[in-house]
């Protein structure tokens, strides 16, 4: 029971001091709600309604304040009000216990307060709008005269460097004082919004006429002096080089001077009509097309000391690779009649020789012409400095062409030489196989030895044909000399192997008595090298029974022999002696 009540007091002592904490909390919102809605009296509108209101403001100005003025009574005479009644609203709920409510209405007030907050401002803003337009009109009024006062002065001061454009200026510089008398009446009427407007369409016109009023002057000196000055003095140019004999290519130049002389007077007229682009467009043509008439005088007067300085070189040069075709041609003629020419060296002389008549043709006309004042300079100095590339290619071709035929009888006398040692080295070949005294020849050396002649007989009856074919014979003597040296190689084996062969077995003929292994490899040895002509095959059969019966014996013989062989002179030994010996 005791505990009981103990557990009733703390729960009503909590409640009491968590109603006290939240009467404290809601009292403390209420207060900070008043207090923004205090913040919103600082502004001090009703000041700046009283200054607004002496600009004596008419027409949009007029009733963009009465809007601002009927905003702001709103703001005091619902606004207001609707805030203080929810400040109490506040205070009251704070003295009950619905904790939701009191909240949802503390945050209707701030947010109502919030909503004042910002009209105030929009009216302040709008009020500092009219306030600083009709300040800035003013001192744009001010400006403005100074200016226009200006453009007066330089318009009469400066007026012939305007040209034709002048009465357009002055009467676009009318304009614009009209519309400033216009800006002016608005702006000390009390309306700055609607001079606002004026005064945009003023500035761009006003930028607009100084624009021109600089741009103007250097298009009319282009049009009334540089352009004129220019077109007299290609005229001049023009008409003086003509009678020293210069021709210019599709000569135009009366036709284009007069055209453009006419531009002149067409170009000053759009000015006359204030056409500043149009004008702008056609003078950078205008100067386009005389500096091309310009390049063309140039051009010309350039060219000619080159063609003159260049002609007499260009016709020798012609002369010089017009012997060396000849030259070459008749070297042709006599190495045809002798040897095949099979890398079309005729047909190339005789490209050569068309594309010398065709330069010297072209020559002979381009002397024709200057000799009748008729050259056009400028076109000939680009085809001479062609004409010289070609011939300078002819030329090289001309060279290479030589060289490549100049030495066939060089090569020729070569291939016999060639052919002579061939023919002498087979015969001596043949009696060194003759001094030997052997049986007989393997098939595949007789072979091997017989299609060497017949090579050999081949690049004899090529070399003594009416037309030698030099390439041929070349190839054939490289083919020749590769099978030589294979033949002097097997030849040097062949030899080799039979003089051994005949020595082991006459070695091993001391052991056919007591072994009956060497006796018949001796009579097997024999048969290989008297019957089958199989000489290697013969010293390899008799060497291994040998080698079986006393380790080292071949050995020594072949020692013996390859010693004897070199204090000869004779070849040296063969590679597969060389692997024998190891």
């Amino acid at each position: 029971m005791f505990i009981l009540l103990v557990i009733i007091i703390v729960v009503v002592g909590a409640g009491y001091l968590g109603f006290a904490f939240y009467q404290r909390r809601t009292i403390k919102m209420a207060t900070s709600v008043y207090e923004s809605k205090k913040e919103l009296n600082k502004i001090p509108l009703d000041d700046e309604f009283a200054l607004a209101k002496k600009m004596n403001l008419t027409g949009e100005s007029k009733k963009k304040y009465g809007q601002l003025h009927d905003k702001y009574q709103h703001y005091q005479n619902q606004m207001l009000p609707d805030i203080e009644q929810q400040i109490k609203t506040v205070k009251a709920d704070g003295k009950g216990i619905n904790f939701i409510k009191t909240r949802n209405d503390w945050q209707k007030a701030n947010q109502t307060i919030k909503t004042a907050d910002t009209t105030l401002k929009e009216i302040q803003a709008g009020l500092a709008q009219l306030y600083d337009l009709n300040k800035q009109h003013q001192h744009a009024v001010s400006e403005l005269e100074k200016k226009y006062q200006h453009l007066r002065e330089d318009i009469l001061n400066e007026n012939a460097s305007f040209g034709p454009s002048i009465d357009g200026l002055e009467k676009m510089l009318a304009d614009i004082e009209g519309t400033f008398d216009k800006f002016t009446k608005l702006t000390k009427s009390g309306d700055p919004s609607s001079a606002d407007e004026v005064l945009t369409d003023l500035n761009a016109a006003t930028d607009k006429l100084e624009d021109y009023m600089k741009r103007i002057p250097k298009l009319f000196a282009s049009l009334n002096k540089e352009f004129k000055a220019q077109l007299d003095e290609i005229q001049t140019g023009y008409t003086e080089l003509r009678s020293k004999g210069y021709q210019f290519p599709n000569d135009h130049f009366d036709v284009e001077l007069a055209q453009l002389q006419d531009q002149i007077d067409n170009n000053l007229d759009l000015l006359t009509k204030l056409k500043v682009e149009d004008v702008t467009a056609a003078n950078a043509k205008m100067a386009a097309a005389i500096d091309r008439l310009y390049a063309a005088l140039d051009d010309e007067f350039k060219a000619r000391p080159q063609v003159e300085k260049r002609t007499g070189m260009l016709g020798e040069y012609i002369k010089h690779v017009r012997r060396q075709n000849d030259d070459l041609a008749k070297r042709l003629q006599v190495l045809n009649e002798s040897y095949v020419l099979n890398h079309q060296e005729i047909e190339d002389n005789h490209q050569y020789d068309r594309q010398i008549t065709g330069l010297e043709r072209e020559y002979r006309r381009q002397v024709d012409d200057m000799n009748a004042g008729e050259a056009v300079y400028s076109q000939i100095n680009a085809t001479q400095k062609k004409m010289m590339t070609d011939l300078k290619e002819l030329e090289n071709a001309q060279k290479a062409l030589f060289s490549s035929i100049i030495d066939l009888p060089e090569k020729e006398q070569a291939a016999r030489e060639a052919l002579r040692k061939f023919d002498l080295a087979m015969r001596n070949k043949k009696r060194r196989i003759d001094n030997q005294n052997l049986p007989g020849l393997p098939d595949s050396y007789q072979n091997s030895f017989a299609s060497v002649i017949r090579e050999i007989n081949q690049l004899d009856e090529d070399l003594n044909k009416a037309h030698v074919n030099i390439d041929d014979v070349s190839k054939q003597v490289i083919i020749i000399q590769a099978d030589m040296d294979t033949l002097e190689e097997r030849t040097g084996q062949m030899l080799d192997n039979a003089n051994l062969a005949e020595q082991t077995i006459q070695y091993a003929n001391r052991y056919i008595g007591s072994n009956p292994e060497i006796a018949s490899a001796s009579v097997k040895a024999q048969n290989y090298f008297e019957k089958q002509y199989d000489y290697a095959k013969s010293l390899k059969t008799i060497s291994e029974a040998l080698e079986n019966q006393s380790t080292g014996a071949f050995s020594k013989i072949k020692k013996d022999y390859l010693a004897a062989k070199k204090s000869r002179g004779n070849v040296k030994p063969t590679a597969e002696d060389a692997e024998n010996d190891d």
